[in-house]
């Protein structure tokens, strides 16, 4: 086991990214130079192996083709096993742009293929909140796998990666990063027994009626079975408005 130190890239980095070669991957331009990273590059207390990561994402890539969401189960799970840090450390989103941009530029190409500038650079960059659609992609896997995974275990979050707009809808808000609520809404929205989420309407009201009532009845510091009673109180009556 090579423990490597992890970096981080300062905000000034994210120039480095108006260079669609390097979007690209453009023979050449499949890396940064390490003099380009150089003065934007900062270390931290943290390690990881990152040669075993490599490893593991080269395994997903073997197994699923360019483009395809279904291997962000597991990377996500990929990542979050080999990038031990607290939520505190993992809230610093320039650890997650260095991976991309230094690491694992090849990987993030291969899961995402280039639709403009603008949407490639956010696939390398976290322009929003740690964990929303604006965030870089292993940011974004991360936080999901943390939000998600069970004493060591990650059913759920490979559950949750079976349907994008359930991620779309619980982890792109506040409500994505209080686990217990997330995890209250996989609970009520996915059906064990059919193995299978609930219809994309009855998931976006659902998901919309509980943030209008965590307006006016604050959901943090409520436990995972009482935000499932109030979960299911709204799907049944989503689901009753809609019969």
């Amino acid at each position: 086991m090579t423990q490597t130190t992890l970096t981080r890239v300062t905000p000034e980095a994210k120039r480095l990214l108006d260079d669609e070669a390097f979007l690209r991957g453009e023979e050449g331009r499949e890396f940064l130079k390490d003099e380009e990273l150089e003065r934007y590059t900062q270390s931290t207390e943290y390690t990881a192996d990152l040669n075993v990561l490599e490893d593991r994402l080269k395994a997903v890539m073997d197994e699923y083709g360019e483009y395809k969401g279904g291997m962000d189960a597991e990377a996500a799970v990929a990542v979050h096993e080999e990038i031990d840090l607290s939520r505190s450390a993992a809230s610093d989103s320039g650890i997650w742009n260095d991976l991309a941009m230094r690491h694992y530029p090849w990987f993030v190409r291969h899961r995402w293929s280039y639709e403009s500038e603008t949407g490639m650079k956010k696939k390398f960059w976290t322009y929003g909140a740690a964990l929303d659609s604006a965030s870089s992609t292993f940011e974004r896997l991360w936080w999901i796998a943390e939000m998600t995974h069970e004493d060591g275990g990650y059913e759920n979050t490979r559950r949750v990666f079976q349907n994008r707009r359930f991620c779309f809808r619980v982890f792109d808000i506040q409500l994505g990063r209080y686990k217990p609520a997330a995890l209250a809404c996989l609970d009520v929205l996915y059906d064990d027994n059919e193995e299978s989420f609930a219809v994309n309407d009855v998931i976006d009201e659902t998901v919309q009626r509980l943030r209008r009532a965590g307006s006016t009845i604050p959901l943090e510091g409520r436990t995972r079975s009482e935000l499932v009673d109030i979960v299911q109180s709204i799907r049944d009556d989503v689901e009753s408005d809609r019969s």
